[in-house]
């Protein structure tokens, strides 16, 4: 009968297992717990070693259509962040003069809400370097 990680060994079970791996008798050693999500081990992970920035990156280029919507996330795509500054590059200037018009803070609050007021305080809108190359 196969026993779950969780699951203790009986008393006997244990003695048997002691007697045939040759094995000093003591106490039985811990269950192995379920540990965390690799989701929730990852952000920790990359803290650790200095590297949560670049998570947080990259978890924003993940999420960047769900947080600006479809429409506006088909035309932008996030640039880096400077300080609290994030850079939004835009494919077109139509679209960078709409969105300085009438979406910068739309976009703004949509950001603050998912990640927080003090890691985004400002966006700077400009023309996607990489879409021009691209024409």
């Amino acid at each position: 009968m196969a026993e779950s990680p969780k699951q203790r060994m009986k008393r006997g079970q244990w003695e048997v297992h002691c007697q045939r791996c040759r094995l000093e008798r003591g106490p039985q050693p811990p269950t192995q717990s379920e540990g965390d999500a690799i989701g929730k081990a990852l952000p920790r992970l990359m803290k650790g070693l200095g590297l949560d920035s670049e998570h947080w990156v990259e978890t924003l280029s993940d999420e960047w259509v769900a947080i600006v919507g479809a429409a506006v996330g088909k035309h932008t795509r996030p640039g880096r962040l400077d300080g609290c500054q994030l850079s939004v590059f835009v494919d077109s200037s139509v679209w960078l003069n709409e969105l300085k018009r009438y979406g910068l803070k739309q976009m703004l609050q949509n950001l603050q809400a998912r990640f927080g007021a003090s890691r985004i305080r400002n966006l700077r809108l400009q023309l996607d370097p990489e879409s021009r190359s691209r024409r």
